[in-house]
């Protein structure tokens, strides 16, 4: 009598560790949109702290205006790029993954200290355009191309009879 070894699936072999892939979305332009306004708003924010900075160390009328600008500036833009986060959703699973809504995140959910997950999708979207969904887990490419794009909507067709034997009316 021989031993075999037991037969083990791929996923369970050591030092094979199974890589997902990330998807493309059928359109980016609204994470795009989304996450421009956001870092519209960040800037602002930035502008703003050393606007106060500058009237903190020279208090005069320029400095005040340049703050109240910035501050301005900055609540409106939190309220566009708000609206714009808040439309952006999951192909997958219809969640809103750049805006925290107090649901559930995924186990695979990623999420960099200070920040939430919606900031931190943000933040990683602006730096690999790449995110991950915190709802579902399911990476996505903002670079990939949609395979809508590269093979086309519609179903392969298949050539009438007539037209493969030929026309012999």
């Amino acid at each position: 009598m021989h031993e075999h070894a037991p037969i083990t699936p791929p996923s369970a072999r050591p030092g094979k560790a199974r890589v997902q892939r990330a998807r493309s979305l059928p359109s980016a332009r609204r994470f795009r949109v989304a996450v421009m306004f956001s870092a519209l708003h960040y800037l602002g924010l930035i502008a703003s702290f050393t606007a106060l900075v500058g009237f903190l160390m020279r208090p005069g009328e320029a400095a005040t205006w340049i703050l109240v600008g910035g501050m301005i500036f900055s609540a409106f833009t939190w309220l566009i790029a708000l609206f714009r986060r808040r439309s952006t959703h999951c192909p997958l699973c219809k969640g809103t993954p750049l805006i925290n809504t107090g649901a559930r995140t995924h186990v695979r959910a990623q999420r960099m200290f200070p920040f939430n997950h919606g900031v931190s999708a943000m933040l990683a979207i602006l730096a690999t355009h790449k995110f991950r969904c915190m709802y579902c887990g399911s990476d996505y490419d903002l670079l990939k191309p949609s395979t809508r794009l590269l093979y086309g909507d519609s179903e392969p067709t298949v050539p009438a009879v007539s037209q493969v034997h030929g026309n012999r009316s």
